[in-house]
């Protein structure tokens, strides 16, 4: 059985990535979301960071959390 897609906002490249089977081939700095469409992903990323494409996008705060986020991946 093949792994469903991935989806995951890129604060480095500042824009979606698809993870085809959830193989994550970007290194950056990226957040993904739980959602089977891109669509669903995007409306996702809206809801929660807004029109912000980069991290300095974003206030201190929300970066932080973004980063610690990032970090607890690797």
């Amino acid at each position: 059985m093949t792994q469903p897609a991935v989806y995951a906002w890129c604060f480095d490249h500042g824009t979606l990535h698809r993870f085809p089977g959830g193989n994550a081939w970007c290194t950056a700095t990226w957040i993904p979301f739980t959602a089977a469409t891109e669509e669903a992903a995007l409306e996702a990323k809206q809801a929660a960071w807004g029109d912000a494409r980069f991290l300095d996008d974003l206030p201190v705060e929300q970066q932080l959390d973004v980063l610690e986020t990032a970090a607890a991946r690797q």
